[in-house]
């Protein structure tokens, strides 16, 4: 049987399929099929057929039986051949006529060989479903940004002058796959010194002096949702100034940002709201990335709080907002919340 989610998930594709009078929509993308049917498949595992009143799975003979008692609603046919010919002999056999893709995510081969049969693209229907999350999708984000933020309690009273960038991004990761992550949501970015002025730095092997600037930014998968956040701080008791400076701003755009995420408002103006008041503070030009990106399945999905989005914030979007200062060469700051878009504002994930 289905659980109330899930059966929300394919009445919203059924109506998708009766708005565009579709016989049947082929579902490929792995990412895809998890958020319909709370399973695990690699790519090209496995493709999805959802038609009006029924749905079937064609993946590899191996998960025929486990996939069938953890998705009973499906008709689960196991196929070691090519999937692609199979489903399109399906669709066939069942004497569909009208049959979608999302050629977004498509492969040009297979791609090319739906179209060939008849097969019509059409928008990525899940890609938007997805951007809104229910209840128990919501459980299970805040279940991953709580494990996170309880990371970054951990860590940070145990990182020493004389670690190394790697030795601190391993227990970070131990500490969450100890506590139930199945594993992080990105490669941990552990940066120390100047590298903290990197936005998207790659953790490497530098030692932490004895005054030194420190970023992290992490998160883990738990229950299939991740979680993302980012803390900076000065290690030491002689900061700089301008650290201490660029952090506060850092700190304010953050908290403005949070304020402004709410039901109604455009992304662009998230963004804006952080990016202004970087910019009235003579750093604009250091602020080299977008505030932030929905969270969910996967660590990047929409929306994204920029400006070249045109989306406008809805009750259960789940977004980062995350303002930084890069000064090249010196040190930079980046703090960053994950937030659930409620009727009562942004709500912080990233917390206890």
């Amino acid at each position: 049987m289905m659980n109330q989610y899930v059966q929300a998930k394919f009445s919203a594709v059924r109506a998708f399929l009766r708005k565009n009078k579709l016989d049947g929509l082929l579902v490929t993308d792995y990412v895809d099929q998890f958020y319909l049917a709370n399973f695990f498949f690699y790519h090209d595992e496995a493709i999805f057929l959802i038609t009006p009143k029924s749905s079937y799975a064609l993946t590899r003979g191996l998960y025929e039986k486990t996939f069938g008692k953890a998705a009973p609603f499906m008709q689960v046919i196991g196929d070691d051949g090519d999937r692609v010919q199979s489903v399109i002999a399906l669709t066939k056999k069942l004497g569909l006529k009208k049959v979608g893709f999302d050629a977004a995510k498509e492969g040009y081969a297979s791609g090319k060989l739906f179209a060939k049969n008849g097969f019509v693209e059409v928008e990525s229907v899940i890609t938007s479903l997805r951007t809104t999350k229910d209840a128990q999708e919501l459980k299970h984000l805040r279940a991953a940004n709580r494990l996170a933020y309880l990371t970054y309690e951990y860590i940070k009273p145990r990182i020493k002058t004389g670690m190394t960038e790697g030795e601190v991004a391993a227990e970070m990761e131990h500490f969450m796959r100890k506590n139930g992550a199945k594993c992080t949501s990105f490669f941990t970015i552990v940066a120390f010194g100047e590298n903290t002025a990197d936005p998207h730095y790659e953790t490497g092997t530098r030692k932490l002096k004895k005054e030194d600037a420190v970023l992290l930014d992490f998160g883990c998968v738990v229950n299939g949702y991740c979680s993302d956040m980012t803390r900076s701080w000065w290690h030491g008791s002689k900061a700089p100034a301008e650290y201490t400076k660029i952090w506060k701003i850092v700190d304010n755009a953050r908290k403005q940002g949070i304020q402004a995420a709410r039901i109604g408002t455009a992304c662009q103006k998230v963004d804006g709201t952080c990016r202004q008041l970087i910019a009235a503070q003579g750093y604009g030009e250091f602020f080299t990335h977008g505030t932030g990106h929905g969270v969910g399945i996967e660590i990047h999905e929409n929306p994204y709080n920029n400006q070249t989005s045109s989306y406008v914030l809805k009750e259960g979007n789940i977004v980062t907002v995350e303002p930084g200062i890069y000064l090249p060469g010196k040190f930079g700051v980046r703090l960053e919340d994950t937030v659930a878009i409620t009727q009562n504002g942004a709500k912080i994930l990233t917390r206890k």
